[in-house]
């Protein structure tokens, strides 16, 4: 039986940390040619760095002036979800490997395997934590963790968690896009409090990262039934994944690359259980000239990337769109199941929805984050 390969880094710039991660992904295709069937990364990024997810649109999400202005790092991740802000007393959890050493048939079963080992570390730590909603461990309703999980066209699986061992209100309210700017500060930091919480917070003791680090790694093994052999990053592994950040990461078409295009007048908003939907439309006329969809949800790209590509240039008819809309979702869905269904009349009302305002020729502007989403009525 081989062992599992672990690695600690600390310090990792947002465009290095995520080129790492999906460096360790690539090595569990057929053309990765590693010794390891799994890989277990620890990791904690510079102070600070913000991380949208693979479907957000980042100027919604981020302030990328104050981020700059402050030094701050800024990326998109392979994985989906909301955004994030990550630094030195958040702890980033990478696990890759591919389905021939970890068998699943929905990705569900990816979240409770992955995430049990977190869960257990935090019990011993003395908190009660629980896997809630579609991506989040919680404590007592409070957020205590976000989870995501990306597997490559080739199969490879990469699964990532941000567990908060403490975090700064402050600096996150200059960064994050919250939609409680018009509180007064007392209110601002009351509300964060009432949706998230860390390790230091809940425990009221300060827990050492790199006594969290063992305890999460030792977990794994437990978990898995497997040792776990150290292996810092090679320099050769080094100069392929500078090439990654340099190709991707640092590359403005990869973060800007689900923005809305400057034309687009209409917008809507909507919770749905497989996530958030924020809905971009560009009209001319009465014809549908663009449709964008983004959101924290965690998969389901391409099925949504062929309702855009149908509707682009349609007649603005709801009863169209209806059709265009059932008759994707049935192509996508018979080859393909996803961890959570987006229903098909969430996405014709979040269209429709974003299209009516585009004709009342009012500009909707959104201003949010993953722990913050406005619901449409």
């Amino acid at each position: 039986m081989k062992n599992w390969r672990y690695i600690d880094q600390t310090e990792m710039s947002a465009s290095k940390g995520l080129a790492t991660d999906e460096y360790l992904t690539n090595l569990h295709t057929s053309e990765g040619g590693t010794d390891f069937p799994a890989i277990l990364r620890l990791y904690n990024y510079k102070d600070h760095s913000v991380l949208v997810g693979r479907f957000q649109d980042i100027n919604a999400e981020i302030d990328i002036e104050e981020c700059e202005s402050l030094g701050f790092g800024f990326g998109r991740r392979l994985t989906g979800g909301g955004a994030i802000l990550m630094g030195a007393n958040q702890l980033g959890i990478c696990f890759t490997t591919n389905q021939e050493e970890l068998p699943w048939e929905h990705i569900s079963e990816l979240y409770k395997k992955l995430s049990a080992p977190i869960l257990d570390a935090l019990k011993e730590l003395g908190i009660e934590a629980a896997f809630r909603s579609k991506n989040d461990l919680e404590v007592e309703g409070k957020k205590i963790a976000g989870l995501g999980v990306y597997i490559s066209p080739s199969g490879a699986i990469q699964f990532h968690a941000s567990l908060l061992l403490d975090f700064d209100i402050d600096v996150m309210l200059k960064v994050l896009k919250i939609p409680i700017q018009k509180f007064s500060d007392k209110r601002k930091i009351a509300s964060i409090e009432q949706r998230i919480t860390s390790i230091n917070r809940t425990l009221g003791t300060a827990v050492e990262m790199t006594d969290l680090k063992s305890l999460v790694l030792k977990k794994y093994a437990e978990a898995f039934g497997k040792t776990f052999e150290e292996q810092d990053i090679s320099t050769n592994e080094q100069k392929m994944i500078n090439h990654i950040a340099r190709e991707t990461y640092e590359n403005e078409e990869w973060i800007f690359q689900r923005s809305p295009q400057a034309d687009m007048t209409g917008v809507s908003l909507k919770k749905t259980p497989a996530g958030l939907l924020r809905t971009y439309i560009g009209l001319k006329g009465e014809n549908i000239k663009s449709v964008l969809i983004t959101g924290d949800f965690l998969d389901q790209e391409e099925m949504l990337s062929e309702i855009e590509s149908r509707l682009k240039w349609s007649p603005l008819d709801k009863d169209h769109i209806t059709k265009v809309v059932d008759k994707v979702v049935l192509e996508y869905s018979s080859n393909k199941s996803y961890s959570h269904v987006i229903e098909n009349d969430d996405i014709v009302n979040a269209i429709w929805v974003a299209s009516q305002r585009a004709l009342a020729e009012k500009r909707y502007t959104y201003n949010g984050s993953c722990y913050y989403p406005k619901v449409e009525a």
